[in-house]
């Protein structure tokens, strides 16, 4: 109490208890939603929908290379195939006439994962950072 006053003395800290519920609920919310946000099932990634935003590999440039992948685990470079292990070993004798900026993979549907996936790794390695996937437009 204030001395003279006769009244209440003023209490000028914040009460964070609504502070915290607020913060609480909304954790609980982005904690449900989140794992939901992140499904995606029914997507087939090699047949776009309507007008995609995707690069297209232009005819009239000649600084970029296409890398095939069929379902028979062959690679396909310069219209020759390949199997994974020659094609790994050949790479840079083959790449280094065309010296490219990018370089575009083409892959079937039955393709798995992994096989792109390593594929791109061992672009990586190999110092090409620029890597598009190629699909079909409908």
């Amino acid at each position: 109490m204030i001395k003279g006053t006769g009244g209440k003395k003023i209490i000028s800290e914040i009460n964070i208890t609504p502070l915290v519920d607020t913060l609480l609920v909304l954790l609980i919310i982005f904690m449900v939603t989140a794992p939901a946000m992140t499904r995606s099932i029914g997507i087939q990634l090699p047949d776009p929908k309507n007008g995609s935003a995707a690069e297209r590999v232009s005819p009239k440039k000649k600084n970029f290379a296409v890398i095939g992948i069929n379902a028979n685990k062959q690679f396909i470079f310069e219209k020759i195939k390949y199997s994974q292990e020659d094609f790994f070993q050949q790479f840079p004798k083959l790449i280094e006439l065309v010296e490219p900026e990018k370089i575009y993979l083409h892959a079937d549907k039955q393709v798995l994962y992994e096989q792109i996936i390593e594929l791109m790794t061992f672009l990586k390695s190999q110092g090409h950072e620029k890597i598009g996937l190629v699909f079909q437009d409908k």
